[in-house]
């Protein structure tokens, strides 16, 4: 009892100091902090699982295997050596001891202990007032005015129970007889080395899970924002040519579910705030850029109609200006869609095109829908005073947010009508976008697509492959990485194994030699302590595995979110089948490999040396 109550408050002062210590911290300090203690907390918590779940498949084999074991003898010895037959005392004989050493202390000492559980409960009833517990979380924090409550309550409650065993129990004269129990168990290096395992294994399904699934969102969002092959001239400031062709020709292709010619061109962007950044600008169709995967499901205000309409981007008095009738151009009636291939269709001077932007640049510039906006093209028309940049003023059409900062920042789109006008491109396109069904089909379209540019000439294909090949690059060398410094974890469980084995060896000489004094063969004892090896590693991966994937499975169904610094609204976590048996097998070969060396030393002691010095 008098350990427990030292472990009890070790723990509460601990708490207190780490939630002391972060009552001053920033912001950013005080999520790591939380995070690690909750990290710490986690592991403690797999680890008596693991424990647990270990000491159930013992209990469950040895009741169930013993048969299975006596079928063969290497078998049947491998199994008798991992479970030693010894004499601990019973569960119930631990608790009547501790009970009878509480009531036997010393009257004063008990006095002692009530009064200290006495106050540390009146002090938590006093802490139940909310002048006192706000007094003292403006001082420190509120966590750590909580965690003191908890404190409180739980210290008062043990120091006054084991105060009351004594002055309201009397006292034996002599202490309860202990009783003992004979048990098959496995030695602690043994348990250890299973534990080992089985949180080596957690530990490369939980961490690989969640890359997995950080990869698998970041290569989402890409595959989804960026078209898997892009077609543009060789020349910088080359076009398509026959637009309308190849757009056919792409989307006659296998697998192609989109192709689409547009306008790329990349402008500097400014508001009224003043701030200019570089924008890459994309004009497409608006009714092709609202049926393409882009930015489906990913406006968050406005929409991308106005790109076509303009006009509803500002007031009725802005819409309906007074003018001379007979100056007035040809407009567009307010139920038709504009058609780029009218000439006389001309946007009112006082109305300007619609521009739909990321949520970061609306963020960055402090823009929302309906403002205006001005873009610059470097290449503009020459004047009195030498080259000048060509400047036009958009409104802001609708705000996307794709999930990956640099699209959310760094890409627009406008109405194709209205990039041709900006970037004095005529009706030509310079760049075409086609996406397949299957990503991991790009290579099969290679042999189609060369057939179709060698009627174009003048223009190259590159597949999304290509065009980010070091970040795809850099997330496989990540994944390796991490498998390689996880799998050390196994690695050095599967020592554990061969320190237990040699452990094994030392303790079993006289066994060993009374067998082979009986005829046993070496190979048998060999194979006698591969069994041992293989126990273990199957122990630790039936172990290991269940607590792996039902933890992915926790923090999928949980739904951990994250701060808005990492761009991710929740823990992406993802559970591959194939890899969780490989991950399996390959922990079942190490602790196989790690039975080897102290397998043969078994085998190789004689007799007469066991006998002797047995």
């Amino acid at each position: 009892m008098t350990r427990l109550l030292a472990i009890l408050t070790a723990l509460a002062l601990v708490a207190l100091l780490f939630f002391g210590l972060l009552a001053d911290a920033g912001p950013d300090t005080v999520f790591q902090a939380q995070t690690a203690a909750g990290l710490f907390v986690v592991i403690l918590v797999i680890v008596l699982v693991a424990t647990l779940m270990t000491s159930l498949y013992l209990v469950v084999f040895g009741r169930l295997a013993d048969g299975f074991a006596r079928r063969r003898f290497a078998r049947f010895i491998g199994w008798k050596f991992l479970r030693s037959q010894r004499e601990s005392e019973t569960l119930r004989s631990k608790l009547a001891r501790s009970v009878h050493l509480a009531r036997a202390r010393a009257v004063p000492t008990k006095l002692v202990l009530a009064g200290v559980g006495a106050a540390l409960l009146i002090a938590a009833w006093l802490m139940t007032r909310p002048a006192l517990w706000n007094s003292i979380a403006d001082r420190v924090s509120p966590p750590f005015a909580t965690t003191l409550h908890l404190i409180l309550l739980v210290l008062g409650a043990a120091f006054l129970f084991v105060a009351s065993l004594g002055l309201l129990i009397p006292t034996r004269s002599l202490p309860p007889t202990p009783r003992l129990r004979k048990r098959s168990a496995v030695t602690l290096p043994t348990f250890i080395s299973i534990v080992g395992v089985a949180i080596g294994l957690w530990a490369l399904i939980v961490v690989l899970g969640v890359i997995q699934g950080l990869q698998s969102d970041l290569r989402d969002k890409i595959l989804r924002t960026n078209a898997h092959i892009v077609i543009e001239p060789a020349r910088p400031d080359g076009t398509l040519g026959d637009n309308d062709s190849l757009e056919v020709a792409m989307r006659k292709l296998p697998r192609v579910t989109e192709a689409d010619a547009y306008v790329r061109g990349e402008v500097m962007m400014s508001s009224p705030t003043g701030i200019a950044v570089n924008v890459v600008v994309k004009g497409m169709v608006p009714a092709a850029l609202a049926a393409s995967d882009q930015l489906r499901g990913r406006i968050v205000d406005g929409s991308i109609a106005a790109l076509d309409r303009p006009e509803l981007l500002v007031s009725d008095g802005a819409r309906y200006p007074y003018e001379d009738p007979r100056k007035r151009k040809k407009s567009l009636p307010a139920e038709a869609a504009p058609d780029e291939a009218d000439p006389a269709y001309a946007v009112p001077a006082d109305l300007y095109p619609g521009l739909v932007i990321g949520i970061e640049l609306a963020s960055q510039l402090g823009l929302a829908v309906g403002d205006e906006i001005q873009l610059i093209a470097p290449d503009g028309d020459v004047g009195p005073t030498g080259l000048r940049p060509k400047l036009q003023s958009f409104r802001v059409a609708a705000i996307f947010q794709t999930g990956m900062y640099e699209y959310d920042q760094k890409l627009s789109y406008m109405a194709l009508y209205a990039a041709q006008r900006f970037f004095d491109l005529g009706r030509d396109r310079n760049q075409l976008e086609a996406r397949i069904d299957d990503p991991q089909a790009i290579d099969e379209l290679a042999p189609a697509l060369a057939t179709i540019l060698r009627d174009f000439p003048g223009l190259s294909a590159s597949t999304l492959r290509e065009r980010n090949k070091n970040l795809f690059s850099a997330l496989a060398l990540e994944r390796i990485v991490m498998l390689i410094i996880l799998g050390f974890i196994v690695f050095v469980a599967s020592l554990l194994i061969v320190s237990s084995l040699v452990m094994f060896v030392v303790e079993k000489v006289r066994e060993i030699a009374v067998l082979k004094a009986l005829g046993a063969s070496d190979g048998a004892i060999m194979s006698s302590f591969v069994h041992i090896g293989t126990f273990i590693g199957l122990f630790g991966v039936l172990a290991g595995i269940p607590l792996g994937v039902l933890t992915c499975q926790y923090l999928i169904a949980a739904g951990f979110t994250l701060p808005r610094m990492f761009y991710l609204s929740e823990l992406p976590v993802r559970i591959d089948p194939f890899e969780i048996t490989v991950f399996g097998l390959s922990a079942m070969g190490m602790c196989l490999l790690a039975t080897l060396y102290p397998s043969k030393k078994a085998s190789q002691l004689r007799p007469a040396d066991g006998l002797r010095h047995g």
